[in-house]
């Protein structure tokens, strides 16, 4: 058997834009068939129909199997994208693109199909290029489209750390849908990495409003609370986002207590994990103290954290 690995993220700083990644755009061909007119004639005889050139039959020959595989190749990809099947999805959007079967607005539909199973760095890539491809198409996008583009790539620069572009790229779709909740949270997250914190609990509380139901939301506020040095508020946030047994909101929690001097309590909060599971990501977090109480930036700090992976369960051998 192979080894496995459960993976969860230290911070549940919510990125994804929801909704925006399934865009579907129509492009329909509409082939205009041309009725020949009833044959005119001249001296009781019809009317000469011009034949075709062989080479105007074979272009058209070509074109019609072109703009086959293409029907067939896009409805296979959204049939995968929408049963959930992202990593095929895009397989398959790759091949069509390789084949310049893609149109700008469908090479917006690869990439933000391809954003769910690949690195950010490749996201920002294909985002951009999907971009430049509609610029230079000239065709104006419609409210949905553009929230899947810059959502796209306010996530991408998020993740890789270009916070001020990625706050760019949030506005841009809030400019479209002032309530789009994912991009109220990413935009909070990015506000509190650059230090604008009552600004970030705004867009917190906005999209707390919009979604009470939301403890990922909830998590946020909790760590903006806790880059300002309001520990106790964070603690209060973080336990009622842990009684949904979300295993970020706990390591949240813990990271909370060692903050706020409450070594014991941190320990305690990371009870759902294995002793030497345990251990390890007090370790960890433990470190994350070290460098703030060393002078980083706290919320800088909560961002680049986001980033990297703690095991929470150990390798399962058979």
């Amino acid at each position: 058997m192979k080894k496995t690995l459960s993976r969860f993220s230290v911070f549940a700083l919510i990125l994804a834009l929801t909704g925006c990644g399934a865009i579907s755009v129509r492009n329909e061909a509409v082939l205009s068939s041309r009725t020949l007119p009833a044959a005119s004639t001249v001296a009781g005889l019809p009317a000469a129909v011009p034949a075709r050139q062989p080479q105007e039959e074979s272009a058209a020959k070509l074109a019609t199997e072109r703009e086959t595989r293409r029907g067939e190749g896009l409805r296979l990809a959204r049939l995968l994208r929408d049963q959930g099947s992202f990593q095929s999805a895009a397989e398959v959007y790759a091949q069509m693109d390789r084949k310049q079967l893609l149109t700008p607005l469908e090479l917006l539909e690869y990439a933000s199909t391809a954003a769910t199973v690949q690195a950010s760095q490749d996201s920002l890539a294909l985002f951009g290029r999907a971009r430049r491809e509609l610029q230079r198409s000239g065709e104006a996008l419609s409210p949905a489209a553009r929230i899947a583009l810059c959502g796209g790539l306010g996530r991408a620069r998020l993740a890789l750390g270009q916070t001020q572009e990625a706050l760019h790229d949030f506005e841009c779709v809030l400019q479209q849908d002032a309530d789009n909740l994912p991009a109220l949270n990413a935009s909070g997250v990015a506000l509190d990495a650059l230090g604008r914190h009552e600004q970030a609990r705004t867009r917190f509380a906005r999209a707390a409003a919009l979604d009470p139901a939301d403890f990922r939301v909830l998590n946020n506020l909790a760590l903006s609370h806790l880059a300002s040095g309001n520990a106790s508020e964070a603690i209060r946030l973080l336990n009622q986002a842990s009684a949904t047994g979300l295993p970020t909101a706990r390591l949240n929690l813990a990271l909370a207590y060692l903050l706020d001097g409450q070594d014991a309590q941190a320990r305690q909060s990371l009870g759902f994990l294995s002793g030497r599971m345990a251990d390890k990501a007090l370790q960890t977090l433990e470190s994350y103290r070290a460098r703030i109480r060393a002078g980083a930036p706290v919320a800088a700090e909560f961002l680049a954290a986001s980033r990297q992976l703690l095991a929470l369960r150990e390798e399962n051998k058979s």
